[in-house]
């Protein structure tokens, strides 16, 4: 759950929480099942919106990229399509910039592969607004558009 609304739920300690401190539980309840949705999404089609990243980035001058490192970049695209997933249907942006895009930001550039990898994700992200509903690819673009951030120009 969001760390926000653990915070609010500590500093009530010894009473009820008012209106405006119950709105963001409003808004979790109300977008859980596109969350939800989001997350079977990813978990039944996510080889398959990676698979197609990487064929269209084949098309790219990052194509040896792919053809050398082609298991190594599905298996790390994956990944951060599951932890993505997680940290939406938990609501936990917070702990996606702090713990994933930290950890991932400096794993690229310790290989030296930004350019190839901002590439590769904004052609996710193409895939993802191709072929998710639209409330459901809004939210998993917002946080690669985040990812693709960190990677192009740092946190």
């Amino acid at each position: 759950m969001n760390n926000a609304l653990l915070a609010s739920i500590r500093e009530a300690d010894g009473r009820y929480l008012s209106d405006p401190e119950l709105r963001p539980f409003d808004h979790l309840v109300d977008a859980f099942q596109t969350r939800v949705g989001l997350y079977n999404h990813v978990r039944d089609h996510g080889k398959e919106l990676v698979l197609n990243a990487l064929r269209r980035l084949m098309q790219t001058p990052h194509r040896q990229v792919v053809q050398e490192h082609a298991q190594q970049c599905q298996r790390d695209m994956l990944f951060t399509l599951e932890y993505v997933s997680k940290g939406i249907l938990l609501n936990d942006e917070d702990g996606f910039m702090e713990e994933y895009l930290v950890w991932m930001q400096n794993i690229i550039r310790s290989f030296n592969r930004q350019s190839a990898c901002v590439v590769a994700y904004r052609l996710l992200k193409e895939e993802v607004r191709s072929t998710m509903p639209g409330d459901q690819s809004n939210l998993m673009v917002l946080y690669l558009d985040k990812l693709i951030e960190a990677l192009d120009t740092g946190i």
